[in-house]
């Protein structure tokens, strides 16, 4: 009975000093040794995608235990001190002094969210990072107004979207810089992924920018072509042209029209003329405006008159004409004459023009030769002697 009272005893005893031991420990641990505590704030990480990101946090008093890292949305552990635990080859983990980095490689739009940095004391203790992928802007295609044509008078949407992080503003403007209307505003550019162009003329004509940006490069733009269809209209810059015996004659034929035109020449009787030796046409465009040029070698005197400049297309038609008329030099004159004319103060005589408009009559005879013509003013008639010569 003794024996065992003393073995009872005796286990007390052992079970007492585990207890001290433990709480020796304990108070020892407190004394000494802090446990681990994170070293600075939560951050927020932004990276332009592609890029690599880095996250990072900072811990002291680690000791003997773990960092991990894991993403909050999906719950998923992909570190755990430095062993890569997910199968995600871009993710990566990295240890400097105190600092324990997530690296993630090749960012893409569906890294960003949070993720947080845990050690696994008890209780365990976490810290979380934001990471923020910034998207360049891209124009949607298939949302996005492609070529258009209007009837000139018309309004007209045009629209352009556009993707991104964040989400990208949009402006327009035209590819020349030059100024537009939008609802009673005349702009040279503007913003909205919607543009609203009221009552469109013909020099709206060509292409439009729309130009997406949030920040972060590079911008992008897509081209809209806009066909504003047109009336033809037909002018010579003058009515008249002047132009010399035996040299080549060159008329230009000023155009606006679209769909681009025909275009053909006639002369006097309003027949119509071909390439060939004798003349040469030719038909230069930029967008809806045109120049028709007519080139007419060896100028004689049937080759004065009316030129007329012929334009059609689906729209409609134009015309517009232009005279020609003969140039001449003056010739010597007789030895009386230009004594006469050495008395008087005069302006030199310069080349005139003999306005020798050729009506379409077959009867209508002209002279082999220029005649020659003085042009004087009353003064200098009133000083000239034209007695009859002997």
């Amino acid at each position: 009975m003794s024996h065992n009272i003393c073995g009872y005893i005796s286990f007390l005893n052992e079970i007492l000093i585990l207890l001290l031991n433990y709480v020796g420990a304990k108070i020892i641990k407190l004394k000494f040794k802090d446990d681990p505590i994170f070293i600075g704030r939560e951050s927020n990480v932004t990276v332009v995608l592609g890029r690599d990101a880095s996250l990072t946090c900072k811990v002291e008093n680690l000791e003997s235990y773990k960092v991990a890292w894991l993403r909050v949305d999906t719950q998923t552990i992909l570190t755990i001190g430095h062993h890569v635990i997910t199968k995600n080859h871009r993710v990566g983990v990295s240890r400097r002094d105190q600092s324990w980095s997530l690296l993630i490689r090749d960012v893409r739009p569906t890294d960003g969210g949070r993720y947080m940095c845990q050690i696994n004391t008890e209780p365990m203790i976490t810290q979380t990072h934001h990471l923020h992928v910034s998207v360049p802007p891209d124009i949607v295609d298939s949302d996005s107004s492609g070529e258009v044509i209007v009837w000139e008078g018309d309004n007209v949407t045009l629209h352009c979207a556009a993707s991104g992080t964040p989400q990208p503003t949009i402006i327009w403007r035209r590819e020349d810089s030059a100024p537009f209307n939008v609802g009673r505003e005349t702009v040279t550019k503007w913003s909205g992924a919607w543009l609203n162009m009221t009552t469109v003329t013909r020099d709206m004509n060509g292409a439009l920018l729309c130009i997406a940006t949030n920040g972060v490069p590079p911008s992008v733009s897509k081209r809209i072509l806009l066909h504003v269809l047109c009336k033809p209209t037909a002018r010579f810059t003058q009515k008249m042209l002047g132009v010399y015996v035996g040299e080549t004659m060159q008329l230009k034929c000023r155009i606006e029209a679209n769909p681009p035109p025909t275009v053909y020449w006639t002369h006097i009787d309003l027949n119509k003329l071909y390439n060939g030796s004798k003349y040469q046409m030719s038909l230069k465009s930029q967008g809806y405006k045109h120049t028709a040029v007519l080139r007419v070698r060896n100028m004689s005197r049937d080759d004065i008159g009316s030129y007329y400049c012929y334009v059609e297309n689906s729209m409609g038609s134009a015309r517009d004409d232009i005279t020609v008329y003969t140039l001449a030099t003056t010739t010597p004159i007789s030895t009386e004459l230009t004594t006469a004319l050495e008395d008087v103060t005069t302006t030199p005589l310069q080349t005139y023009a003999e306005l020798e408009v050729k009506e379409h009559d077959p009867d209508l005879q002209f002279p082999d030769e220029d005649r020659i013509v003085v042009v004087l003013s009353q003064h200098q008639m009133q000083s000239l002697d034209f007695s009859p010569s002997s």
